[in-house]
């Protein structure tokens, strides 16, 4: 029993011995003979649209060697990655913005605040895609930002957008930005999905009924969305004749809108007599004035803020201006709008030497969206 026991000691040691034993061999055969060997460096980066892995095989050499050009680490590549961001928002506010969408990077848990983001942005499910910069345009390279710098919780607004187009959003998050950032780059987050709207544009002319005070004035005649009938007028009775129209428009375009005015010819009857007009132009509207003889006609806008010339020139209620056979300005605003109202004020009045007749003239409005 006891010459059993020790067989089975030293069996137990001879395997314990086999591996360093075996390391310390020389590597040869038939035809080579290895006598010195190092295990050397090597690895390679694996990614998905949702992972990414860094595997390295290293010697025990390791440090890092930089000029003012280059940076070269040796060794195991680095072992500190952020986590995966937090699935993003992306949301178009109010529902009409057609060449943009808001949106708000969400921290992975455990996230570090020198954390830095990267945020692609698609069209076509990231078949193809650009990286929003940290002027909110698009870009093709990574543009790398802390979450202040992405705007905290309040988020972005990412531009030059193409309207009525879907758009995925991911996000990536690294510990450095430019090359660093490739070191540490996590994986890319869950995506969002926003759509854009449709340009739009809406314009509406209504009438106003008499006795409505307008800029200052009350209206005598009822207008409709087609037309201002004067009636019959005493000629020489001299008082002001008064109608209205509201213009009404409604556009998500983002320079705004202009809306202008023209007529076809003066107010004119069939033997081509004429109504004349005020002194005052669009660009300078003057009083509607008095000691009429013939026939005075002009307009005036409610719009005290036009985008041309001298935005405040109708501002006083009794500035007039002659209408032409050119368009001008008669309300505009330089960003979106809902259901903004203008007012467009005529006065007519007919003097003792004005020649009797059905006069007419046709008047266009038009209405110009920038976006």
């Amino acid at each position: 029993m006891a010459y059993q026991n020790k067989k089975y000691l030293l069996i137990a040691l001879l395997f314990l011995a086999i591996p360093s034993f075996v390391f310390a061999q020389t590597m040869s055969s038939p035809n080579y003979n290895i006598e010195n060997s190092t295990l050397d460096g090597g690895g390679e980066s694996s990614s998905s649209s949702n992972y990414r892995s860094v595997d390295s095989i290293s010697d025990i050499e390791s440090g890092t060697s930089a000029s003012t050009n280059f940076r070269n680490p040796s060794g195991f590549q680095p072992g500190a990655y952020p986590g995966i961001p937090g699935q993003p928002t992306l949301v178009n506010t109010g529902g009409t913005l057609y060449d943009s969408l808001d949106f708000i990077v969400v921290p992975g848990d455990g996230q570090q605040s020198d954390t830095t983001y990267a945020i692609a942005i698609s069209d076509d499910n990231f078949t193809t895609f650009q990286f929003i910069q940290t002027d909110d345009t698009l870009g093709p390279n990574e543009a790398w930002q802390d979450y202040v710098g992405w705007g905290s919780g309040v988020g972005e607004r990412v531009v030059g957008l193409q309207p009525d187009t879907e758009y995925k959003i991911r996000v990536k998050a690294s510990y450095g930005t430019g090359s660093d950032a490739e070191d540490t780059e996590s994986g890319y987050s869950l995506e969002a999905t926003a759509t854009t709207s449709g340009q739009t544009l809406s314009f509406a002319i209504a009438g106003v009924n008499s006795a409505e005070v307008v800029e200052g004035e009350t209206t005598t005649v009822t207008s409709t969305a087609t037309s201002i009938g004067y009636g019959l007028l005493t000629i020489g009775d001299g008082s002001p004749n008064l109608a209205a129209q509201t213009i009404t428009v409604s556009t998500n375009a983002s320079g705004g809108y202009t809306a202008t005015a023209r007529h076809d010819q003066d107010l004119t009857n069939p033997n081509s007599d004429t109504i004349a007009t005020v002194s005052g132009t669009n660009a300078a509207p003057a009083a509607f004035g008095t000691g009429v003889t013939t026939g005075r006609f002009g307009y005036h806008t409610s719009d005290d803020s036009l985008c041309t010339g001298t935005p405040n020139r109708f501002l006083a209620n009794d500035t007039f201006a002659r209408m032409e056979t050119v368009p001008y300005e008669i309300a505009c605003d330089s960003g979106p709008v809902t259901s903004q109202i203008t007012y467009i004020l005529y006065k007519l009045v007919i003097g003792t030497l004005q020649p009797a007749g059905d006069y007419q003239s046709t008047v266009t409005y038009i209405a110009t969206a920038t976006y």
